[in-house]
């Protein structure tokens, strides 16, 4: 009885998510003890606005230890509850063991760098990203061709893209699917990592947005219930829910030391792979572009700052007092707290609108 309950991927992804948070819960308090030892903190001089860096004086050496924690304990629970043999586990934890390298490469840069400036350059950064964005579509492409998994993807579902509240979709193509899942990829990566600036709101903001798509992957690892309710059957997405289970539990211990004051951070190891595994997930589900409505407080964050950048280069004025979007807020005197709830709040009620749009609002 105790295997045929096993075989449940719900209940494995339950498994999962208790798994991984009680390694966070244990590797984070050892991890900073050490990073405390090496100084493997957060910078005095991060910012290039005094305002900012005052705002933020008492964040200053806080360890920079909990993407490695978080994805410790996504593969050791990945590994301990989800099939060995499903190739969309596998594909999963390369893209967060690889996002997660290249942001520790960035994080120990700059932390140990003589200059702020110093760390990998934005161009090498997103040379990194959009060459795992299109390792994912590869991968997955080649997972169709040769029929690799639970079932077999076919060329035309899985290069096609599914639009919100219809039936409808757009075929893209393979060169088309594989460009498209490169910058869904480094988009997602990159607006997460703009979020990570106050205590506990990247990782909040994330872990709705990993509730969603974790509910979307185990029902379209269902045939009959996705045929009903509009959504396109994927191959493997119950092991894929499991993965996401592990991260939702890890996400779940490591704001247990992120949420004001922080104890720790996640850094760029952190939010790299929380940006890159949720539109590896959305990929995976066929929900790709219900990951900009899910996620519309990153797509806030990261809107902000280009139009900061750009208003400042064509009219030498700026949009917002500072941007990304939470640190305005922060420059008008709302509180951090204030803001991080603010901001959960929206992030909630998204999620809520991307479920509905994906599954009460097919027409």
């Amino acid at each position: 009885m105790f295997a045929s309950l096993l075989e449940s991927p719900f209940l494995r992804a339950s498994l999962a998510a208790a798994t991984a948070l009680a390694a966070v819960a244990f590797l984070i308090p050892w991890l900073a003890n050490a990073a405390r030892r090496r100084q493997y903190g957060d910078r005095d001089d991060k910012s290039d606005s005094d305002t900012l860096n005052q705002l933020h004086k008492g964040k200053r050496r806080t360890p920079i230890v909990g993407g490695i924690a978080m994805l410790g304990a996504l593969c050791a629970s990945s590994l301990t509850w989800a099939s060995w043999s499903e190739p969309t586990v596998w594909i999963l934890l390369l893209v967060a063991v690889g996002l997660a390298a290249l942001g520790l490469w960035d994080d120990v840069a700059k932390t140990f760098g003589a200059k702020r400036t110093q760390g990998l350059s934005p161009r090498a950064k997103l040379r990194g990203q959009l060459g795992i964005g299109l390792g994912l579509g590869a991968l997955l492409l080649l997972m169709s061709a040769y029929g690799w998994g639970e079932g077999v993807w076919s060329s035309a579902a899985l290069t096609e893209l599914s639009l919100p509240c219809t039936r409808w979709a757009l075929p893209l193509g393979s060169v088309g699917f594989l460009l498209f899942t490169a910058l869904l990829l480094t988009g997602s990566s990159n607006a997460v990592n703009l979020t990570d600036g106050l205590d506990g709101l990247a990782g909040g903001c994330s872990l709705v947005a990993y509730g969603v798509y974790f509910v979307l992957l185990s029902l379209a690892a269902d045939p009959i219930l996705s045929a009903r309710l509009g959504l396109t059957a994927a191959p493997g997405a119950g092991e894929a829910a499991i993965v996401l289970g592990a991260q939702f539990g890890a996400l779940t211990g490591f704001l247990v030391f992120n949420r004001h004051p922080a104890q720790v951070f996640m850094g760029d190891t952190g939010s790299l792979p929380l940006g890159g595994l949720l539109a590896a997930a959305a990929v995976l589900c066929k929900q790709e572009l219900l990951l900009a409505l899910v996620g519309g407080v990153f797509v806030a964050e990261a809107l902000s700052v280009m139009l900061q950048v750009a208003s400042f280069k064509l009219t030498g004025r700026r949009v917002f007092r500072c941007a990304p979007l939470h640190h305005h807020f922060e420059f008008k005197g709302w509180p951090e707290t204030l803001v991080v709830n603010r901001f959960h709040a929206a992030a909630l009620i998204l999620g809520g609108l991307g479920l509905w749009a994906s599954l009460g609002g097919v027409s």
